[in-house]
């Protein structure tokens, strides 16, 4: 029988055999065949003298076509790493994919994406201080479970990554208003201008520029319950994860980029230093 050994392999299936056998110590014995202490009791302890299999023991089944679309939209709107990205899936909407399969379904960056604005550091270095915010707003067709149409509306602080987002069953030019001046009020960066993207809005209270810009963003359509495709949504209401998917991005993990700071310590320490 023909036995196919590992490239890295020191013993023969015949010095493995020999191994379990012998009652020498196990330093006589690395000592005898010119092999580590490690690899005598690696074989001393194994019933069989082939290779283990390298398949994983734990195969990650593969993401659903609508996880895939989700997983690439944080990515290009947060514009986070892998590592951070993997944390969100995992951890916050409970999706269970490894970092090898995550990384395997992101697309690539777009050209758009690859001429972004400077961010952290390197924005402040190019004199780009914080002071805009984005205002964001996707309508959205849920599945009758999750009622039906739904609004989305998410800021973002673009040299830092900062975001603050809602959920909505409908709009009013009030609601957008508050909406607006909440996260104004959240956001720790001193904001002197907002644009925002097929709506305007007129913060209650703020001495602010607005620029009105193009709808960016069509309806989605989604056929299926969301807790379908985001596990965590059968424990969480949708409105209560997304707080927590922004509260988890602003303040859970320190980024090299913002020079191992959150977006949220970021901003602070820039304002005090004002």
């Amino acid at each position: 029988m023909e036995i196919k050994l590992h490239a890295n392999a020191t013993t023969t299936p015949r010095i493995r055999r020999y191994l379990q056998q012998s009652d020498k110590s196990d330093r006589e014995l690395a000592a005898e065949l010119g092999i580590s202490v490690t690899t005598v009791r690696r074989w001393r302890n194994r019933e069989q003298i082939s290779d283990n299999h390298t398949t994983p023991k734990v195969i990650h089944k593969a993401l659903r076509q609508e996880q895939i679309a989700l997983v690439n939209v944080l990515r290009d709107v947060s514009g986070a790493p892998l590592d951070e990205l993997l944390q969100i899936v995992n951890g916050v909407l409970g999706i269970p994919v490894s970092r090898a399969t995550l990384n395997r379904y992101l697309k690539p960056t777009s050209a758009q994406q690859r001429g972004a604005p400077l961010q952290g550091k390197k924005a402040l270095k190019a004199g780009i201080v914080p002071q805009k915010l984005l205002l964001h707003h996707q309508p959205l067709s849920l599945h009758m479970d999750d009622g039906g149409e739904q609004h989305l509306l998410w800021a973002r602080e673009p040299v830092s990554g900062w975001c603050y987002a809602r959920l909505y069953a409908g709009t009013s030019p009030q609601l957008l208003a508050r909406w607006a001046h909440d996260a104004l009020e959240a956001c720790p960066a001193d904001i002197q201008s907002i644009e925002t993207f097929g709506f305007e809005v007129k913060p209650e209270e703020r001495n602010t520029t607005v620029t009105v810009h193009p709808q960016q963003y069509s309806t989605v359509q989604v056929a299926q319950p969301l807790c379908e495709i985001i596990p965590r949504l059968n424990s969480e209401p949708a409105g209560e994860l997304l707080i927590q998917l922004c509260e988890f991005y602003n303040r859970g993990k320190a980024q090299k980029k913002l020079g191992e700071s959150t977006p949220q310590a970021f901003l602070e320490a820039l304002r005090r230093n004002d």
